[in-house]
């Protein structure tokens, strides 16, 4: 069944996801405790949000009918795989591309697996990424 579209998404709420991920990087940066691994944690979940914002904004702002039902998910291959089947041609960075379930896990994992960690660096290579596709999707806050 389609629908119209609504895009629930916008720039602003992807800035948003990628500045929570950036705080929670630095602060895991400064800390020696435990406590760190939560940091990593929530940046890993904003980061995959900001992943699957990035690409649902793509979708909505199609122009194509969607079934909404099909956008009520986390995992990248799955947005990816529904755009792809109706010929929506999405820009996806090829890292994304090869990391998407791995980014994907970090959706749940990081917020309640507590023997879930995600390397710093991996972080922050992550939110450059992120960052510089939006800045290529040049679409508007």
């Amino acid at each position: 069944m389609s629908e119209s579209n609504s895009n629930p998404f916008s720039m602003g709420r992807i800035t948003a996801d990628l500045y929570m991920a950036d705080a929670a990087i630095r602060k895991a940066e400064s800390l020696s405790s435990k406590a760190v691994k939560f940091y990593r944690g929530q940046a890993g979940y904003h980061l995959q949000q900001a992943a699957e914002k990035l690409i649902k904004i793509q979708i909505y702002d199609s122009g194509v009918n969607i079934n909404n039902a099909k956008m009520y998910r986390h995992s990248l291959d799955d947005l990816i795989t529904y755009a792809e089947s109706i010929d929506i041609q999405l820009i996806v960075p090829k890292w994304v591309n090869e990391k998407k379930y791995v980014i994907t896990s970090w959706e749940a994992e990081g917020r309640y697996d507590l023997h879930f960690v995600v390397r710093i660096d991996t972080l922050k290579r992550c939110y450059k990424g992120l960052e510089e596709w939006k800045k290529e999707l040049k679409i508007q806050q």
